[in-house]
């Protein structure tokens, strides 16, 4: 004799035996499967980077950096790099999405989708596709370096003194 527990609404008193309850369980599973899968589509697509950063760093003057060396430019998301050929600085947000990558073993990582990039921004795995974009560099009236993330440069911009 099967469980009397139920009854189904579709067919008056009639009881709802074990399959029609497994039946009803199985669609209401999927219903809400569904709609959390469409809820997370939608937070997806709907994702808004913090804004970029728009303006111009005046830093120190270039003696004030040692050779080899890579300065954080936080309020800039940046970092200026003093190599043996001159000064370069590159933007610490992710090319892929927008993300502001952080700091980790040997370089840097996205901490929304995982790509890597080296110490100085080069690219080692994706999904991104590209290295860390430069950003302007150059020398005011004072002789400080500035750096101005407004403004277009080519892929490899580099200040050399």
């Amino acid at each position: 004799m099967p469980a009397m527990l139920l009854r189904d609404p579709e067919h008056g008193d009639a009881p709802m035996d074990r399959r029609d309850f497994l039946g009803l369980l199985t669609r209401a599973f999927l219903w809400l499967s569904g709609a959390a899968g469409l809820v997370g589509l939608v937070r997806f697509l709907s994702y808004d980077p913090e804004p970029t950063i728009i303006g111009r760093y005046t830093l120190e003057p270039p003696a004030a950096y040692p050779p080899d060396s890579i300065t954080p430019i936080s309020e800039a998301r940046a970092i200026l790099v003093r190599d043996q050929v001159g000064f370069f600085a590159r933007s610490l947000v992710c090319p892929h999405l927008g993300c502001v990558v952080e700091k980790g073993d040997g370089g840097y990582q996205c901490p929304c989708h995982g790509s890597r990039f080296g110490e100085v921004g080069e690219l080692i795995s994706g999904p991104a596709k590209r290295s860390l974009d430069s950003i302007w560099l150059g020398l005011d009236e004072a002789g400080r370096l500035v750096v101005d993330v407004r403004l277009d440069v080519p892929r490899e911009w580099r200040l050399i003194l």
